[in-house]
């Protein structure tokens, strides 16, 4: 062995062994450790029916947004709309206190020809605030009619 390569790994190796050189070293680690994961927050399902003047809605969308101006916090959820039913995605559901619920709700039909050209929308977004429990749960909605509204014509 030369010198140079005795003097260096023991030299090297002597420093590394020391404590305040082993610091930077711990700290870079523990950050490393939580690189890339945050918290997991907990989610609870929410399902119910969807009505709209006392009818089943076709298709939508029920968007639950925590309610900020009453402290709530963290993920906004989506559920679809499907024959007047809905049901939020696992791991993608809600986690429970105030929120506000959009409604919207469509005839579920779309001409085959240009579907950007047809609107299929029964009503206006429809708002409302609730208070979910922090557990699966299932909450109705009644979407009420208006004077001359779609459903309410007659066809």
């Amino acid at each position: 062995m030369s010198l140079l390569h005795k003097g260096c790994a023991t030299g090297l190796s002597a420093k590394l062994r020391t404590p305040a050189s082993l610091f930077p070293a711990a700290l870079l680690l523990a950050g490393m450790s939580g690189c890339g994961t945050s918290p997991t927050p907990t989610v609870y399902e929410v399902s119910g029916s969807v009505t709209y003047d006392g009818k089943p809605i076709p298709a939508g969308r029920v968007v639950f947004e925590p309610d900020t101006e009453r402290g709530a916090s963290g993920m906004v959820s989506i559920a679809d709309i499907s024959n007047g039913h809905y049901v939020t995605r696992p791991s993608r559901g809600f986690g429970g206190g105030p929120c506000r619920v959009t409604i919207y709700g469509s005839d579920g039909s779309l001409p085959a020809d240009n579907p950007a050209d047809h609107d299929s929308a029964l009503f206006p977004p429809w708002q409302t605030t609730v208070d979910l429990p922090q557990a699966s749960c299932q909450r109705d909605f009644a979407v009420p009619g208006e004077p001359g509204s779609q459903a309410t014509r007659p066809r």
